[in-house]
């Protein structure tokens, strides 16, 4: 990173960690139920985002597949690098693994990866949390210890259906009328500001606890994340923005929504909130080196 790059990075990473920062500050002065506005952004604003994006989007089946591809070679590679971690620090796997394997490719990736690559760049990243989302909802549920009923889960969300319902209008052609595109391209505007507001509120009422493992875990989400997305990418032979978006998305502090499925499936959730928070900040000093690596090269 030279210094002639960093009003670009700037650029790049600081509207998002404002935005982020907006959230926080706001629930010091008032408290509101934060939950309602992650209802709208998981089954309203980001369905239409997704729709509004993939309709309009040149998919390639072939790079698609890479990215899942590679995107599941990362995750599956982590579960076994941290439930070696977490076996040899005799820890609780269905608390420490989650937050090690799930990265934030929402909640703060997808805008990242706008500022980042532009809309091209964007769309990719749409497929991205979509991939991870599917993972999470099945593996993530039963590293928990809660597999039973991991498959309704899928069922219960709306941007499986709108991520197939890109796929068709984008695959036979279809226009969507004027009248319906633009209502459902303004509600999907909505969502990257309502994430990383959301985002930010939600870590100002989480604590960190058990420091250094909450660093270690929150670091190793990160590391992990980018040396596996770069192999994989590689592996795969991703190249271009594609391959550059995976590997940015990999490289994502630890999901939120982890804390959700923690909380519901009752494990620690404090100490995943902790590992949360610690990953939070240490992806605000690691992040603007990969982005500005990724985007000179």
């Amino acid at each position: 990173m030279t210094l002639s790059s960093i009003p670009e990075l700037a650029n790049i990473v600081l509207p998002a960690f404002l935005v982020i920062a907006a959230g926080f500050l706001f629930s010091r002065t008032k408290k509101i139920d934060i939950s309602s506005i992650n209802d709208l952004v998981v089954y309203v604003t980001t369905p239409c985002l997704i729709i509004s994006s993939l309709s309009d989007f040149t998919m390639d089946p072939s790079v698609t597949a890479k990215l899942f591809l590679s995107i599941s070679a990362v995750i599956f590679s982590t579960i076994i690098i941290g439930g070696a971690l977490t076996k040899a620090l005799r820890l609780d796997s269905r608390v420490y693994l989650p937050p090690v394997v799930f990265a934030n490719t929402g909640n703060l990736g997808l805008p990242l990866c706008l500022f980042a690559f532009g809309q091209y760049g964007f769309n990719i990243a749409i497929l991205c949390v979509v991939s991870t989302m599917l993972l999470h909802y099945t593996v993530g549920i039963m590293i928990l210890g809660s597999g039973k009923n991991h498959l309704r889960e899928i069922f219960r969300l709306p941007l499986i259906y709108a991520t197939v319902a890109g796929i068709i209008i984008n695959s036979v052609g279809f226009q969507i009328p004027v009248v319906i595109e633009r209502p459902v391209a303004l509600l999907g505007d909505i969502t990257i500001p309502a994430m990383l507001f959301s985002l930010g509120y939600k870590l100002s009422e989480m604590k960190i606890s058990r420091l250094w493992l909450s660093f270690f875990f929150g670091s190793a989400r990160i590391f992990l994340g980018v040396i596996l997305g770069a192999l994989f990418v590689n592996a795969f032979g991703l190249k271009g923005v594609e391959a550059k978006v995976v590997i940015l998305e990999c490289a994502m502090p630890p999901a939120v929504f982890n804390f959700v499925l923690a909380e519901k499936y009752g494990r620690d959730s404090e100490t995943v909130a902790s590992i949360i928070v610690a990953g939070t900040a240490v992806s605000l000093l690691v992040l603007p080196f990969v982005i500005s690596y990724l985007v000179n090269q």
